[in-house]
């Protein structure tokens, strides 16, 4: 049975292949989007990279993605009695790891309890069903950086479906209620040309003409203070930061920027290595209007 003692890859954590060769990896501080290659005791230094010493002491070899042949996120899983566990370490004769699965009783009297959660050690023999799982960091990686230079990139976003095609859009009705579409070439059935630019490829929509209205946006912390994206700047992200801490502000040295109205906002502008939790989110604007239309139709006969 193949495992984690026995096969090239850990336990948990990264994996890259650079000229045939597997190496653990990590993401290069600094030098985003490089990894950097982590050769094990013994094994000589990646042929043709430059070793570079971390903040922690460590050495790696960064090498940048387009070099790699591949570049992924493993872990393992196994069941014992069972029940569903990810693996934590092994060892010739046993194999630690933290309970996946919901059986309170079973952990109760089984494993031994974590912060949160629970663990346990097992002999080789009892466990089965030993799987790796890997997750393909390059490629999304490589359409991530092809997308990067795109200043909108970050930005927030409105779209709409209409008959099963998707167009950009407004992500606010106007004042009669209907939504603008941005079209192109396309000249989509039963919807008019807004009448305030003909020639601009927009058309507008009554919301029960759509199939779908959205809005996507993405958030990030960066040195654990939360922000909006708002777009790229020469290949970094920028966000406006959305928390309540004036001296977060002005220690990390945020960028005071004018807002639309009366309000200020901090900005930030920073290599995307440097943020940690981002995250693409999507609200669905048909849901958000019905809604508002439900309350206003109840004040109304509240009124009445």
């Amino acid at each position: 049975m193949t495992d984690p003692v026995r096969f090239r890859f850990p336990v948990k954590g990264e994996v890259a292949v650079f000229r045939g060769g597997h190496y653990r990896a990590r993401g290069a501080v600094g030098l985003w989007p490089c990894a950097e290659l982590l050769p094990g005791p013994g094994r000589p230094a990646p042929d043709g990279l430059a070793p570079r010493e971390a903040a922690d002491g460590s050495v790696g070899y960064p090498v940048a993605p387009e070099r790699l042949d591949a570049w992924d996120a493993v872990t393992w899983t196994f069941r014992w009695r069972g029940e569903l566990f990810e693996c934590t370490a092994a060892t010739p004769t046993t194999f630690s790891g933290n309970y996946l699965g919901s059986d309170e009783d079973f952990a109760k009297e089984h494993l031994k309890r974590r912060v949160i959660g629970y663990r346990g050690v097992f002999p080789r023999d009892d466990v089965t069903e030993l799987k790796l799982h890997r997750e393909d960091l390059l490629q999304p990686l490589h359409a991530l950086v092809r997308r990067l230079p795109e200043v909108d990139h970050f930005r927030p976003k409105a779209y709409a479906v209409h008959r099963g095609r998707t167009y950009p859009a407004a992500a606010e009705a106007d004042a009669s209620g209907l939504i603008a579409l941005t079209t192109g070439d396309d000249r989509p059935e039963n919807l008019v040309a807004d009448p305030r630019d003909p020639d601009a490829g927009r058309f507008l929509a009554a919301p029960e003409q759509l199939d779908a209205w959205y809005r996507t946006h993405w958030t990030f912390y960066w040195q654990r203070g939360p922000f909006d994206a708002v777009g790229t700047v020469d290949g970094r992200i920028k966000g406006v930061y959305t928390g309540g801490s004036w001296g977060f502000a002005n220690y990390k040295n945020l960028t005071h920027e004018p807002s639309p109205g009366a309000y200020t906002r901090y900005t930030v502008t920073v290599d995307l290595d440097g943020v940690t939790d981002l995250e693409q989110h999507r609200t669905d604007l048909l849901a958000t209007q019905r809604e508002s239309r439900r309350g206003g139709d109840a004040a109304r006969s509240a009124d009445g």
